[in-house]
């Protein structure tokens, strides 16, 4: 069984040149082999995440007549606001087969954001709530969105790539926060093979820092064995979960794949599963940047296997399915 790899970023942020080295080729390996890897001392500190867990928390105690108010609209554009529980299904992404996605529930509400300078989908706001809430919000998007920025620099020198080869495309109001709530639901429920906390699908981005609490649940698709799913046991609230997307998938030619996951049943011994909160950062390409195969992956062998839309069109693409 593969285990995915855990990098410490301080020796990226701090180290030697030999330190900054190993860890950009570890972090190439990771997600080539896996698609995932997790991240310790990366930047957001111990106040930061229990920060945006008590603010996920507090957003999600609002009455729903409030959280009504700033529902997302759905439709092909980014989300924005607040998606009630199985709005959004993300079975018709990745459920193979020809089965039916019309009974096929997600078991979870999120809200969404993006930067606070987007002025082409401006974010939206609950009204009644302590205005920490999105001062707080904003500060740890904009951490996400530098922390993620590095680790695509380290992902350039893994490579051996020119300088902002990735990094040049990232530019720009795209990127998105999702804050995650599962309610707590019956075992039997999610083992009806119609309810899923989050069915398996791959994100639309570039790479995807997920923090979550210590309920479990989460698995991704064993890329080594490629046989079945490996549960993701969280050791620590403060650690984070770094994943491929499909946009780092197109640029680097299948050379990396998009990792595969879902939130599924946790490993407890009870009836009633316990509420779960998580928090994703999506680091997205700019709007205008193609997101075809960058030439660096692309040779006499290895043909261009994705065509250059741009990323806000590759975005409607997937966003337009799970809606």
């Amino acid at each position: 069984m593969a285990e995915i790899p855990v990098l410490d970023a301080k020796k990226w942020v701090s180290g030697d040149d030999q330190e900054r080295l190993d860890f950009a080729r570890g972090l190439r390996h990771g997600l080539e082999t896996l698609g995932f890897i997790k991240l310790i001392n990366h930047g957001f500190s111990e106040e930061d995440l229990k920060g945006i867990f008590h603010w996920n928390k507090r957003f999600f105690e609002l009455p729903l007549e409030q959280k009504a108010c700033i529902a997302n609209v759905p439709g092909p554009k980014p989300q924005r606001g607040w998606s009630g529980l199985g709005v959004e299904k993300t079975a018709t992404l990745n459920t193979p087969g020809n089965r039916s996605h019309a009974n096929l529930e997600d078991a979870k509400e999120h809200f969404d954001c993006g930067p606070s300078t987007d002025v082409q989908f401006p974010n939206v706001w609950p009204e009644d709530m302590d205005c920490r809430f999105r001062h707080f919000v904003e500060a740890y998007f904009e951490k996400g969105q530098q922390i993620s920025l590095g680790l695509m620099e380290a992902l350039e020198i893994g490579f051996e790539l020119p300088r902002g080869t990735f990094t040049d495309r990232c530019n720009g109001d795209a990127s998105e926060l999702r804050l995650n709530h599962y309610p707590a639901i019956s075992a039997a429920k999610l083992k009806d093979g119609t309810t899923h906390r989050i069915w398996p699908h791959t994100d639309f981005g570039i790479i995807t820092l997920l923090v979550q609490d210590m309920v479990g649940g989460l698995e991704i698709w064993d890329n080594v064995s490629q046989t079945d799913f490996l549960p993701v046991i969280p050791s620590s609230p403060f650690e984070l979960v770094v994943n491929a997307g499909d946009t780092l998938q197109r640029w680097c030619n299948n050379v990396i794949k998009a990792g595969l996951h879902r939130v599924a049943t946790p490993q407890l011994e009870c009836d009633i599963v316990p509420e779960r909160f998580s928090v994703a950062f999506f680091l997205k390409a700019a709007r205008e940047q193609p997101v075809g195969s960058i030439e660096h992956f692309v040779s006499a062998e290895e043909k261009p296997l994705y065509e250059n839309i741009t990323a806000l069109e590759f975005q409607a693409l997937r966003t337009g399915n799970v809606y």
